[in-house]
């Protein structure tokens, strides 16, 4: 039988969700049947704002802290911990690289994916270039609030918190990030995106399970979201750094596109090598420098603690097979259909809305 905390756990997870999933639908209409004025890039960047602050801040971050908090009878320093958010640890910087990186990798796979668009039929809208003649550098933070650090935090609050530490308790870790990799490519609601965000997210998910923090994530979501905005302001006014960026990769071989594809493909994968082999070194110490004050049981084949046994102190130092013998396995609870019945209609109305967007287009 499921505890019920946690089934209290999935319903909270499941309100948090189609705060997001909702949230966005709602702001897109708002923002839609609004009409604001777009003719200077200052009134469109207005328009972003409205929707990216919304969106955001109320419904990916403020509304989902509150129910973990409330609904979940939880403190806020539960909360935070509840959502992967502990102490950040200096090899995390290693996701800035990793994020460049990503950036790059995203650019090819997006266009794969537009180009498989286009076979089927879909028509890609040209984009407008609104930006003013001039660089105006306060355009830019704005663009970098709204389209790089806001995501980063309030995303990864969303969609690697509260979600991916509930969803440990049903399936093992690559049922966890094919899952959250699936949800978070849906809940963009747009069929240009679904594909290479799917990806992403099934990385930010690996990155959060393996750290047990959404610090890594956040700092890979920034930096890749970072480089865009970058990237379109350089090529728009010439910068000498990121200046034609998009036309010297336009004017290049294919052949010479997959081979950098392929390398920056496994410069990521170091990156990710490099901080998982940091993370697993520094756990290995923490037992190491533990095991000097524990006792062996050689009958039973298992170490023993001195002291008040905390299981919280096992699970931290990720001792539970030492501490509680060899043959430890994690009991898996199976939701019944009551408890995600939440998550099959957002599912629906995300894919729907997706395939809204492939066929009408609407909003983009």
């Amino acid at each position: 039988m499921m505890p019920l905390w946690l089934k209290r756990d999935y319903k909270a997870v499941g309100l948090a969700l189609t705060s997001c999933a909702g949230g966005l639908i709602l702001m897109r209409l708002v923002v839609y049947f609004a009409a604001l004025p777009s003719d200077t890039y200052g009134q469109e960047l207005g328009g972003n704002a409205l929707f990216a602050l919304c969106s955001q801040l109320i419904f990916f971050l403020a509304i989902p802290f509150c129910i973990y908090k409330f609904y979940g009878k939880r403190t806020v320093k539960q909360t935070l911990e509840f959502s992967s958010v502990g102490k950040f640890k200096p090899y995390f910087l290693l996701a800035i690289p990793l994020g460049v990186g990503v950036f790059f990798m995203t650019i090819g796979v997006s266009s794969m994916w537009t180009g498989l668009l286009k076979l089927t039929g879909y028509t890609v809208a040209n984009s407008v270039d609104n930006m003013p003649d001039k660089f105006v550098f306060g355009f830019f933070v704005v663009d970098v609030l709204l389209t790089a650090i806001l995501p980063a935090l309030c995303e990864e609050f969303a969609m690697r918190g509260g979600l991916l530490t509930t969803a440990q308790n049903s399936f093992k870790r690559w049922g966890c990030i094919i899952l959250c990799g699936i949800v978070f490519g849906l809940f963009h609601q747009n069929i240009r995106q679904v594909f290479y965000t799917a990806l992403f997210g099934a990385l930010a998910a690996y990155l959060t399970l393996r750290t047990k923090s959404l610090y890594p994530a956040m700092l890979m979501h920034f930096t890749n979201n970072f480089c865009s905005v970058f990237i379109d302001y350089a090529d728009h006014y010439n910068w000498a750094v990121g200046g034609g960026f998009y036309r010297m990769i336009g004017g290049m071989p294919v052949w010479a596109l997959m081979l950098v594809f392929l390398a920056v493909a496994a410069f990521c994968a170091a990156m990710v090598v490099l901080m998982m082999y940091i993370r697993d070194k520094q756990v290995l110490n923490k037992k190491t420098e533990e095991l000097k004050n524990c006792a062996f049981d050689a009958t039973n084949k298992r170490v023993v603690m001195f002291g008040e046994f905390d299981p919280e102190k096992v699970r931290e130092l990720e001792m539970e097979r030492e501490v509680y013998g060899a043959d430890y396995t994690v009991t898996r609870y199976k939701p019944s259909l009551r408890d995600v019945a939440v998550f099959i209609a957002l599912g629906v109305v995300t894919l729907l809305t997706t395939i809204f967007t492939y066929v009408w287009g609407f909003f983009y």
